[in-house]
């Protein structure tokens, strides 16, 4: 998996000082590509059973979903830790 770039998400975060991000990806997700995400700190929840498998990763300071096949994925962070999505994106770039 590799990240291509980053935009405001589309699905609005609506917790208090939290913004949303999708992180766009070259193709669309894999089951590899899932899960080569646990290496994101936090706690790691992938339902793959699924008609559509859906991953979460849950940290005291942002969350990361998203579905399997599509080109994207969404993180939502707490405003005072921003510079955790660039360093995510980094990750995987």
């Amino acid at each position: 998996m590799r990240i291509i770039g980053k935009r405001k998400s589309l699905e609005t975060c609506t917790e208090a000082g939290w913004d949303a991000f999708d992180l766009l990806t070259e193709a669309p997700l894999t089951d590899e590509d899932i899960i080569c995400l646990r290496a994101v700190e936090g706690s790691f929840l992938y339902l793959r059973k699924l008609k559509k498998p859906f991953f979460k990763i849950e940290n005291h300071n942002y969350i990361v979903k998203g579905v399997q096949g599509d080109s994207f994925f969404r993180f939502a962070v707490h405003r005072d830790h921003a510079d955790e999505v660039d360093r995510l994106a980094e990750m995987f770039r």
